[in-house]
């Protein structure tokens, strides 16, 4: 972003030129030093760059080499990349199985995931039948009230579902939502010995859902799907059908993940014994 552009009233200042400043390190991988980047960034004042770089390496966003005087890239945005590839691989991986899911049953296929305790949506596909379920995936969706929390719940381990469900403030949706406590807990472990949950017209009236967990390689849920229609259409029936069909199908994204982090261990494995005979 150009820093001599006059930023509107909501935009800070120091920010916009702390990131022009990070932007360089996509040119130069290799590093810059503080002279490099002053002679850049002719706009901004020496120092002001120089309290933006003590910042940036402060926080780890930037490591200095004592020798060459240079700032590389730091281990903060190494972590936070794995973050998004994390999210960007499950995507990857349930999006062919979310087409095939849409195509077979012809509703809303939507892949979510719990972040900071409420459910956050990875990537919805609109089902093929002429009449269908206008889903809002951007608002927040409570996640005592959805198939996919509940199907996320259902598999966290006991001690940690117990604490995640005492601090659920539950509120009446729908003349359907569960409420209280003790007859949620129930249906958690219903959709454990199934291994589907469903969202029975609790969430929205005359909309049905039934949702199935994926987990990693420890039996931990980190994300779901889910099927969404017309309770019209989707009638009780037909979600325990798609549910059975879905917990299959989950089963094998979970296997398929786990499998490929075996293969990213055992290469990360032999490239630190590579590095360590160097």
């Amino acid at each position: 972003m150009p820093v001599d552009k006059k930023p509107d009233k909501n935009v800070v200042p120091m920010l916009v030129k702390a990131f022009s400043l990070l932007e360089d390190f996509r040119q130069k991988p290799e590093g810059l030093s503080y002279v490099e980047l002053v002679e850049r960034h002719r706009g901004i004042s020496k120092v002001s760059v120089y309290r933006i770089l003590c910042s940036l390496e402060a926080l780890g966003y930037l490591e200095k080499d004592d020798d060459s005087k240079r700032y590389q890239l730091g281990s903060k945005f190494i972590e936070l990349g794995s973050l998004t590839e994390k999210r960007l691989d499950i995507i990857r991986l349930a999006e062919p199985y979310m087409r095939k899911i849409r195509d077979t049953w012809g509703e809303n296929v939507n892949l979510a995931k719990i972040q900071a305790g409420e459910l956050v949506y990875l990537r919805s596909l609109e089902g093929t039948y002429p009449i269908v379920v206008r889903e809002l995936t951007s608002r927040n969706v409570a996640v005592y009230s959805s198939a996919l929390g509940k199907a996320i719940l259902a598999d966290l381990a006991p001690l940690e579902r117990d604490a995640f469900v005492s601090r659920i403030q539950f509120k009446k949706l729908t003349p359907n939502t569960i409420t209280d406590k003790e007859t949620f807990m129930r249906d958690l472990e219903r959709s454990v010995r199934t291994g589907y949950a469903i969202d029975d017209e609790e969430n929205t009236v005359g909309v049905r859902c039934v949702g199935s967990a994926i987990l990693d390689g420890r039996d931990c849920p980190v994300a779901a799907l889910s099927v969404t229609g017309p309770a019209t259409r989707m009638t009780q029936m037909r979600a325990q059908e798609i549910g059975s069909q879905l917990a299959k199908i989950c089963r094998e994204i979970s296997a398929r993940r786990y499998k490929r982090a075996l293969r990213e261990g055992r290469r990360g494995a032999t490239r630190a014994r590579s590095a360590g005979r160097a």
